[in-house]
C-alpha cells in the first residue's frame, strides 16, 4: 500500500509540474509561437531564405547563416507539435523550448517522423528562433548516417540470426525424422521463427526417425 501511495504522489506530483510548465505560456504567446513555426515552415516550402531569415533570433547570426544555405534547396517540409502543450517547456519569462515530429524530402531522399527541436526567444511581441537543430536534418547525408548507423548495430545481429536459420535449415534436411518434408517447407517459409522452433522441438531433443525392428523369432 505504502509504495502505490508513493507511486500515486510522484504521478500527481509530474502532471502538477507539468500543468504548471504549460500554464506560464500565455494563450496569446502560444498563438505567437504557432505562427511562428508555420511562417518557417511555409518559407522552407517555397525555399525562401530571406522569409526564414525574419524568424531567426537576430543574436544568432551563425544559426541564420546555417538554415539559410539548407532552406535554398529544394525541400518540402512538415511539422508535427500536437498536443502543443505537452512539446512545450518554460525556459524562462521569454524563452521556451519546442520539440516536434519532422518529416522532409528533397532531391533522392526523404526521412519521415524523427524528433527535432526548437528554441525560441521572445522579443517585444513576436517568438524568434534562437536555437534548433532542424537544418542539421535536411539533407541526404543525415539520413544516409542514419541508415549506416542501423547498418552498423544491426549487421552483426541479422548475420547471427541469418546463420542460425542455414544451420536449422542444413540440419533438417540431413536429419532423418518424421514430418522432415513438412519441417523443410516451414523453414523455407517461416524463416527465422521455424528455426528457433525447430531448433527447441527437434535438433535439441534430438529426435530423429526410429530404425525399424523386425521380429524373426518364430
Amino acid at each position: 500500500m505504502k509504495k502505490i501511495l508513493i507511486f500515486l504522489t510522484l504521478i500527481f506530483l509530474f502532471s502538477a509540474n507539468y500543468a504548471f510548465s504549460a500554464s506560464d505560456i500565455s494563450s496569446l504567446d502560444k498563438v505567437r509561437i504557432k505562427q511562428t513555426l508555420r511562417n518557417l515552415v511555409k518559407a522552407i516550402n517555397e525555399w525562401d531564405s530571406s522569409a526564414v531569415s525574419e524568424l531567426i533570433s537576430s543574436e544568432n547570426k551563425e544559426l541564420e547563416s546555417d538554415i539559410q544555405d539548407r532552406v535554398s534547396w529544394r525541400i518540402a517540409y512538415e511539422l508535427d507539435y500536437n498536443p502543443f502543450d505537452k512539446h512545450i517547456e518554460t525556459i524562462s519569462d521569454d524563452k521556451v523550448k519546442l520539440d516536434a515530429i519532422f518529416a522532409a524530402a528533397g532531391p533522392g531522399w526523404n526521412i519521415n517522423w524523427l524528433w527535432t527541436y526548437f528554441i525560441l526567444q521572445k522579443n517585444g511581441n513576436k517568438w524568434f528562433i534562437a536555437d534548433t537543430d532542424f537544418h542539421t536534418k535536411l539533407w541526404a547525408d543525415y539520413v544516409f548516417g542514419i541508415f549506416k548507423k542501423i547498418m552498423i548495430y544491426w549487421s552483426p545481429i541479422f548475420i547471427i540470426i541469418f546463420w542460425f536459420w542455414i544451420w536449422m535449415l542444413i540440419d533438417c534436411i540431413k536429419r532423418e525424422f518424421d514430418e522432415k518434408s513438412t519441417w523443410i517447407i516451414l523453414l523455407i517459409f517461416l524463416n527465422v521463427f521455424a528455426s528457433i522452433l525447430y531448433f527447441f522441438m527437434i535438433k535439441r531433443k534430438n529426435i530423429i526417425r526410429k530404425p525399424l525392428v523386425f521380429d524373426i523369432n518364430f
